[in-house]
């Protein structure tokens, strides 16, 4: 029934496409039935994957490639609902089994990174797939090298079912990895239910998605992976900037054609790569630089905080404080108040109006702010350090504006905490990152 489903979607294909002459056509475009037809001819390909700890090649992932005339990738075999689960299984195991014999005559001692259809996983005996495995581990190759890849897409529905067999390999040492990103971002709830051992990011399907901010995107996938203990593996890289953002990113597995393409054999890969060193390189340099610079910001606002209060004899009337301190902190901040230890506010709001004249905005005193991220974590290190603390930037809840806070324990058991304007830093861009 599903042979006569595939016949019927290829012959509609044909009819759609005005299929005229067979050989010219599949040069441009395959069909499921090519695949199956020439099993004998789809063979593994091998792509590195480097470690950030190392910057070799730590890994490879297989990919299935199809030799007619013209290499073809089997994307649009595995991709296509319509192929029932038993011949997606059999050309994975296909693929399988040819490249663990290549793992095996090359000597290599990676990972292995293998891609299986959610569909046909679930269909098959759990024992079929882990029979092969352990046939190859008598041979040497270890289960906890072999990392399983599942795109997300392609098993709604199916979640319980596949928790339940991603525990089971899991038992034996063999790691799952999940590409959180397709045609859209996997529901996040899922992926900490599904706990996966690496999640990947493929930068290819990113730039395709219609989100407003990539870094949101991926802040929301590393926050999950935080939580489950997960590895982030981002592939698709095609340049140096990708590259950056994957090690900005906490990327531990780097894969894609800036790095190296697939090969036909593991012995052809190169395993060490020199751009990827030499970017890291400079990446470490650039982001050392910035956190100097951030750091010697930090203290000359200290400095100029601690200066301008010194000037000033704390009075039981905060709000007078605030005034007296406003001239003297005028080109940095529009903002500042006074709360105690537990986030609650002491003193009105002192607030810069069109960026021009202070005002009190007496509205404010009596609330409480400790619900906000990281402000009771602030509040300890101050009192640790007695030291004052720059903000990471952020999006002021009023103004819209991107801000940083500077955050300066007072004698009192109180804290002062000054918004620095926008405007002032763009002035000084090493507070803008």
């Amino acid at each position: 029934m599903r042979l006569v489903i595939l016949m019927v979607h290829v012959l509609q294909w044909m009819e759609d496409s005005q299929y005229i002459n067979t050989l010219s056509r599949r040069r441009f475009k395959m069909d499921p039935l090519d695949v199956i037809s020439n099993l004998d001819k789809v063979i593994p390909y091998f792509q590195p994957i480097y470690g950030a700890d190392t910057q070799n090649c730590v890994g490879v992932e297989v990919v299935g490639r199809l030799k007619l005339e013209n290499l073809h990738s089997l994307e649009f075999f595995f991709a296509n609902d319509l192929v029932p689960d038993d011949y997606l299984l059999e050309v994975d195991n296909h693929i399988l089994i040819q490249a663990l014999d290549e793992v095996l005559q090359s000597k290599f001692d990676g990972g292995i990174f293998i891609n299986r259809h959610p569909s046909a996983l679930l269909s098959d005996d759990p024992e079929s797939l882990l029979t092969i495995l352990q046939s190859y581990e008598e041979k040497g190759i270890h289960l906890n090298k072999i990392v399983i890849i599942l795109q997300h897409q392609l098993f709604y529905g199916f979640e319980k079912e596949l928790k339940n067999l991603i525990t089971y390999y899991q038992t034996y040492g063999i790691k799952f990895a999940i590409n959180s990103v397709n045609e859209k971002l996997i529901n996040l709830e899922k992926l900490r239910f599904l706990s996966p051992d690496i999640i990947k990011i493929d930068f290819k399907m990113v730039q395709q998605l219609h989100t407003s901010s990539f870094q949101d995107l991926l802040n929301s996938v590393i926050y999950v992976a935080g939580k489950v203990g997960a590895s982030m593996y981002y592939d698709g890289i095609i340049d140096s900037i990708q590259l950056r953002n994957a090690w900005k990113n906490g990327g531990r597995f780097y894969q894609g054609a800036y790095l190296s393409i697939p090969q036909p054999s593991i012995n052809q890969l190169n395993h060490e790569c020199e751009p990827l060193k030499n970017d890291i390189l400079k990446y470490i340099r650039g982001e050392k630089n910035k956190l100097i610079a951030l750091r010697d910001m930090t203290n000359l606002i200290q400095r100029k905080v601690e200066s301008t209060i010194n000037k000033y004899k704390l009075e039981e009337d905060l709000n007078s404080f605030l005034v007296n301190i406003s001239n003297e902190l005028n080109t940095i901040c529009f903002r500042m108040y006074i709360c105690d230890e537990d986030g609650f506010q002491q003193s009105a709001n002192m607030f810069k109006v069109n960026g021009e004249r202070w005002e009190l905005q007496q509205k404010y005193k009596g609330r409480n702010w400790s619900w906000r991220p990281y402000f009771l974590e602030t509040v300890l290190k101050m009192q640790s350090n007695d030291q004052g603390l720059l903000s990471d930037m952020y999006r002021d809840i009023e103004t819209g504006e991107k801000i940083r806070t500077f955050s300066y324990p007072m004698n009192s058991g109180n804290y002062l905490y000054i918004d620095l304007s926008y405007d002032f830093l763009f002035k000084h861009n090493e507070l803008l990152f």
